[in-house]
């Protein structure tokens, strides 16, 4: 018998002997088909969303990866030896020429230091007898403190000199204790002839504290550097390179000297010993670096080709679930190859000159460096980098310099013409590349110029050219220094009078920017991204409407077979009650 209420309908007994639930359930099971279809195809655009996030994921660590590295400083570093550490000792960044020099030290820079002549058995002792003061002058700048109350001790003044607004940038007081008595020692924060203690004066102390030695002055740091300035006498008569510190770092382009001691005198005349500063490039940490570099992009490489590739090794060919995808294959897959394979951005080929000389970068792209693309089509490692290290040496060996800007040059401009010279550029407009120049000069004023054959704006007062706005030159200035009339340049950028102004961008600067750009918010993956889940959203739509479908499909069928199986039912109690009055008809014949 059917159990039959509104809106839920369910089979409680059988009419017939058939399982109308279960044959219910069969039809509807059958009827989920196109959902199941659905469902199935949603997850394939799920799982090419998740492949998104993991290629996401090795291009930021990519990215990563080539910021730590992305300055010459960071991707070049230079060693500087010393040939007597007791005494100095160097640093260098990549700007240091790769050389040696000769450095002479004959007086170490020092901070003024006053000590006082009296002294306290304690310095708990009080040294004020009356209410005071303490004035001097220091660096062109006079000092006052007054109102210093009677009473204070040894120990409150120093608190007070090493706290006070006017003098605790200037001055450090301290103790200093000689075995019998504590005396007070004022030092000048900042060493340099010029930084000395001057017109010191107390009042309101007692027993000789007002009175101050010098117990050391102030004083330059002198040294020699290769030779100069050349020997002139004595040594005392001699002139030396003066800097107001032991930490030198503008004497030698990238180089800091730390000065630790003075060099012997070696001579009646006063010749002093030289010591070695020795500069070298750490080729073995640049190794690492591009090591690094190729093994990162070859990560991302091989990520894209497991998510692209087609396996032929069965009887039908398979493809991977983004095999034929436009936007990783080749707006992300093709573009990072790009930029491992062409010259770096701004950078011009090396050729050496039939009159002599050369022009051009000595190293301008990753092959010449031994960094090739590895075209053994099916292999294991198609596609992916492979660095020959022996010709990454012969280049390091030849120009280390060369080498690191191939990589990590950050919009560096110059000129090729000694006519025209590169003054600036504006981070964000001005576009990396060579820029092709032609002026005019007539009357002796600049009339006319422009750049890449697009008119550029010119300031005849100061012979300046600046890239037009809109233009991938934008903000890209320059500055005549040939103010003879005449017309400079030549449209073909190959001609011998050619002015190309460069806006060098190396490898790993363009890589990121690459990885920047594709990981943006109007950026394939996030575009891919946002279809993708357009196209899941529709089929969400579509599998609810299914749904909707197939639930009133199923309630209909319930109605039905409600209907039949209270219908067999009616039918089996009439066949009942026909047998029972036969059987009885029966017996009463």
């Amino acid at each position: 018998m059917a159990d039959l209420t509104s809106g839920n309908i369910s089979f409680a007994g059988l009419g017939s002997g058939t399982d109308f639930a279960e044959m219910i359930e069969g039809v509807v099971k059958l009827e989920r088909t196109q959902i199941n279809s659905l469902e199935a195809w949603k997850k394939t655009w799920s799982s090419k969303i998740d492949q998104f996030h993991e290629l996401n994921t090795a291009l930021l660590s990519l990215q990563t990866t080539l910021k730590s590295m992305d300055t010459i400083d960071e991707f070049m570093s230079k060693v500087a030896t010393s040939s007597n550490e007791e005494t100095l000792t160097a640093t260098a960044t990549s700007e240091a020429i790769t050389t040696s020099h000769t450095v002479e030290v004959a007086q170490l820079a020092q901070a003024a230091v006053k000590t006082s002549s009296a002294g306290t058995a304690s310095i708990k002792d009080s040294i004020f007898s009356s209410n005071g003061s303490i004035s001097f002058s220091y660096h062109g700048e006079n000092v006052v403190i007054s109102n210093i109350a009677a009473g204070t001790t040894m120990e409150g003044f120093v608190n007070l000199i090493n706290n006070h607004i006017d003098t605790k940038d200037k001055i450090r007081a301290s103790v200093l204790y000689s075995g019998i008595q504590c005396h007070i020692q004022l030092t000048g924060k900042d060493q340099g002839a010029e930084n000395n203690i001057l017109n010191l004066t107390l009042t309101g102390t007692s027993g000789g504290m007002e009175q101050y030695m010098d117990s050391q002055v102030a004083l330059n740091s002198l040294i020699r550097v290769d030779g100069f300035p050349p020997l002139t006498g004595s040594l005392a008569t001699q002139t030396f390179i003066g800097r107001p510190t032991n930490s030198i770092d503008d004497v030698i382009t990238g180089v800091t000297l730390n000065l630790k001691d003075t060099s012997t005198i070696i001579s009646s005349n006063g010749d002093l010993s030289s010591f070695k500063v020795g500069i070298t490039s750490d080729t073995e940490q640049i190794k690492e670096n591009v090591q690094k570099f190729v093994d990162q992009v070859n990560e991302v490489r091989q990520k894209i080709k497991d998510m692209t590739a087609i396996d032929t090794t069965a009887e039908k060919p398979q493809g991977s679930i983004l095999t034929g995808n436009y936007g990783v294959e080749l707006l992300i897959g093709q573009r990072l190859k790009s930029i491992a394979s062409s010259r770096s951005e701004g950078f011009l080929w090396y050729e050496e000159l039939s009159g002599g000389g050369t022009k051009g970068d000595k190293y301008s792209a990753l092959s010449q460096l031994g960094i090739l693309t590895n075209a053994d089509t099916g292999g294991a490692k198609a596609g992916l980098l492979e660095l020959d290290m022996d010709e990454l040496s012969k280049a390091l060996l030849d120009d280390p310099y060369a080498v690191a800007e191939v990589f990590a040059a950050h919009e560096k401009g110059a000129s090729n013409s000694p006519d025209l010279q590169y003054i600036s550029h504006i981070e964000g407009s001005t576009q990396p590349g060579n820029y092709n120049v032609q002026y005019e000069i007539s009357g002796g004023t600049l009339i006319s110029a422009t750049i890449n054959g697009h008119a550029a704006k010119v300031i005849a007062g100061t012979w300046e050219i600046t890239g037009a706005g809109g233009t991938p030159e934008a903000g890209l200035g320059m500055k005549v220094q040939n103010h003879t009339d005449g017309v400079y340049g030549n449209s073909n950028d190959n001609a011998s009078d050619a002015i190309l102004v460069s806006v060098k961008e190396g490898k790993i600067g363009e890589m990121v920017g690459a990885i920047t750009e594709i990981l943006s918010k109007t950026g394939p993956l996030n575009i891919l991204e946002e279809n993708y889940n357009d196209i899941m959203d529709n089929i969400d739509e579509k599998i609810a409407r299914e749904e909707d479908r197939i639930d009133l499909f199923e309630q209909n069928l319930k109605l039905k077979y409600s209907r039949l199986d209270a219908l067999l039912g009616k039918y089996q109690g009439i066949q009942a009650q026909l047998t029972s009055s036969i059987e009885q008809l029966g017996s009463t014949a």
